[in-house]
């Protein structure tokens, strides 16, 4: 079995972070492991005390390509409660705008200061430790900022690293990682936008939270792609498209799918499209609906809900244009408006 393809159709999936795996069945792709290129390994660590005030933004490495990021973690002293007014910016080669542009602990999956541990083949969070092995091309320089636009400073220990690759195949490789975070709060129409993109690329997967005061089956909603102009439902609810059915169930965490978080209306999830990425030529639009069923009664049918959705969205492109929009920080802290049952 070759590699999981999802950067372009010249280039395969490396994935350093099989090598934190141990469970025999992820055996298999290591054996590209012997294989030997033109690319000289680099790392960016640091450890220190960063004071980020209210509208500042430090940029903490500019790495001159052509190259690949291969791994990133982060993690400081907050205990798991990363300060939500932090903001990940990565720029490419000469863009003026960030290509990843979410709230810092929000790029692992980290919603309301609430950290959840999981092992997912891309990204894991272990023991406050935040890592990712998607692999990151650039051909001239991968500029790493972290903003705050929340309105308290930030003053915390922090250790961070990057391994990076350079090699001049990546001065040919135009698909860039962008990433998105969006919230409904709460949804409208009973619907949660994901991604809406124009131009080429490919999807590759998503973080989930919901907070919803139905005690029912709350999570009936279908995720639907519309790539280039045709609509196509994925998956009939919610849970199976985050690797259950009929129900979620307990909490659990694979490499592809996850649900790690049942609390007091707070649902937490994840998806990963690697060996299947939703590719687009002309545009791609990602829902999925807020439903839920009448009571627990299933004959009754189902109704458009209005809970408090977030996510982020990652996807890989070629020559954006277009900024990556994020919510100031008071949208993106509100108090939630999901509607009361």
């Amino acid at each position: 079995m070759n590699p999981p393809r999802i950067i372009s159709s010249r280039k395969y999936l490396s994935l350093p972070l099989l090598l934190f795996i141990t469970l025999p069945c992820y055996a298999e792709p290591l054996s590209n492991l012997y294989k030997i290129t033109d690319g000289i390994s680099g790392v960016r660590s640091k450890y220190d005390r960063f004071i980020i005030k209210p509208g500042e933004e430090r940029c903490i490495e500019n790495i001159a390509g052509p190259g690949e990021i291969t791994f990133f973690y982060f993690t400081d002293n907050s205990g798991g409660q990363i300060y939500d007014g932090l903001v990940l910016k990565v720029r490419w080669d000469d863009q003026n705008f960030p290509g990843i542009n979410v709230p810092l602990g929000a790029f692992w999956g980290v919603f309301n200061k609430k950290t959840c541990d999981y092992q997912s083949l891309p990204m894991q969070v272990n023991h406050l430790c935040y890592m990712c092995c998607l692999p990151m091309p650039f051909s001239k320089a991968a500029k790493f900022y972290i903003a705050n636009d929340g309105n308290e400073t930030y003053d915390h220990f922090i250790a961070y690293g990057i391994d990076f690759v350079l090699d001049e195949q990546f001065k040919a490789e135009t698909s860039r990682l962008y990433c998105q975070w969006i919230r409904s709060n709460p949804t409208l129409h009973g619907e949660h936008p994901i991604l809406k993109v124009q131009g080429r690329g490919h999807y590759i997967g998503n973080f989930l939270q919901i907070y919803s005061t139905y005690s029912g089956w709350w999570g009936e909603g279908d995720t639907i792609f519309t790539i280039d102009g045709k609509i196509m439902t994925h998956t009939p609810g919610t849970e199976d498209e985050y690797g259950s059915c009929w129900g979620f169930g307990p909490l659990f965490n694979s490499p592809y799918t996850g649900y790690i978080q049942n609390e007091n209306g707070h649902y937490r999830m994840y998806r990963w499209y690697l060996n299947n990425p939703v590719r687009f030529q002309k545009s791609l639009n990602v829902v999925i609906q807020n439903k839920r069923f009448q009571g627990n009664d299933f004959k009754k049918g189902q109704l458009e809900s209005g809970d408090d959705y977030s996510s982020v969205a990652f996807w890989y492109q070629e020559d954006r244009k277009e900024p990556v929009p994020l919510d100031n920080y008071e949208r993106r802290a509100a108090p939630t408006k999901a509607r009361k049952y």
